[in-house]
């Protein structure tokens, strides 16, 4: 939910409107999560149909159930891969067939979770000591000057839990969806899900965003330049996978996106103008049979400061007093074929500042 933190509250009489608009901005961020839930969903639907027909259940769970049974411990054995495969192919199943279902299907899923990789930001300084440690007062004289940048520091004038959202098939759980935005300059969320029995193709998709909120007038008529200064307090990100039989695969990734967002009115439920660095955090990307993963990752070393220039797709006139929103949006995903997974997202930062300007 938005909240002011800077300015006085809203009178009583507009709650009600304001808790309609949020409701309505609610159903629209879900229509747009569930669009690609539901594409998710619809594919997943469909690999288990296809495969189902080349692979039955009943021959799946007997080679399954031989495997398990026949566990040699010598270390020169075939795997389990390898004596599933051959039990397949002596059972005629059509091996060639269902690699191109495989196949076909996790092409397929990247399309699904692809982003625009047209990029309308650009990273400035990767790894640099802070030499504003100590900012200068929250104090700002308008200059008639429009090339000039007009900087925000903490506390920002709003913060935003965005949205959050949650799903997972069969026997999987997410765990834990919470965020770290604390209302002064923290942001980030905590995502942890899990499937410890994906017994046959099963999916995972979370997701939350926060971030804050700064008042800009345009001084010109002109794009907007928004420099986003953060610091990383800790970024984890996580993937565990277990092959549970022999003949296994999946695909997951964990993302973190830097958002901006620009509003022309407070309540407003959809942005003039939305843009993100969707390599912000670049994540995992993952998939095989299970056998090998990734595990835990630092994506950021505690204490790294990232100052990322963003760019707005469209012009806002002069002399317009407009919301600008910068967040973080972080995802995790997955797509299981008797794979269980343990996959998680643990991100923190600190926006040491905005700085906005027209160009």
């Amino acid at each position: 939910m938005r909240t002011d933190d800077s300015t006085e509250k809203q009178s009583s009489s507009m709650d009600p409107e304001l808790k309609k608009l949020e409701a309505i901005h609610d159903r629209h961020q879900e229509e747009i999560w569930r669009t690609k839930v539901d594409s998710f969903e619809n594919l997943r639907r469909s690999f288990s149909q296809k495969r189902s027909e080349i692979l039955s259940f009943e021959l799946r769970e007997k080679i399954r159930a031989t495997i398990r049974e026949d566990q040699s411990q010598d270390l020169r054995a075939p795997g389990n891969r390898y004596r599933s495969l051959i039990a397949a192919r002596d059972a005629g199943v059509d091996l060639s067939a269902l690699k191109d279902v495989h196949d076909a299907t996790y092409r397929r899923a990247r399309f699904v979770t692809a982003s625009n990789r047209f990029r309308y930001a650009e990273t400035v300084v990767g790894n640099n000591p802070d030499w504003f440690a100590s900012p200068p007062p929250i104090i700002w004289i308008p200059l008639p000057d429009p090339d000039k940048e007009k900087v925000f520091y903490p506390p920002f004038m709003g913060s935003w839990d965005r949205f959050q959202r949650n799903q997972a098939t069969g026997d999987g759980v997410v765990v834990t969806n919470a965020s770290y935005l604390d209302e002064t300059a923290k942001l980030g969320s905590k995502l942890v899900a899990r499937n410890h029995d994906a017994s046959d193709v099963d999916l995972i998709s979370v997701g939350r965003e926060t971030g804050y909120l700064v008042r800009f007038k345009t001084l010109r008529t002109g794009i907007l330049q928004v420099k986003a200064d953060l610091s990383a307090l800790y970024c984890h990100h996580s993937i565990r996978t277990d092959d549970e039989w022999g003949w296994s695969d999946f695909n997951a990734s964990t993302r973190g996106r830097l958002v901006l967002a620009v509003f022309w009115n407070w309540e407003d439920v959809d942005p003039a103008n939305e843009v993100s660095d969707q390599w912000f955090v670049a994540g995992l990307d993952c998939s095989g049979d299970g056998e090998s993963y990734p595990g835990d990752t630092v994506q950021m070393a505690p204490g790294q400061r990232r100052i990322v220039n963003l760019y707005t797709s469209m012009a806002f006139p002069a002399n317009k007093k407009i919301w600008v929103y910068v967040g973080l949006a972080d995802e995790i995903w997955a797509l299981l074929n008797d794979v269980s997974i343990d996959i998680s997202i643990d991100s923190a930062w600190l926006l040491n500042s905005i700085a906005v300007r027209s160009i």
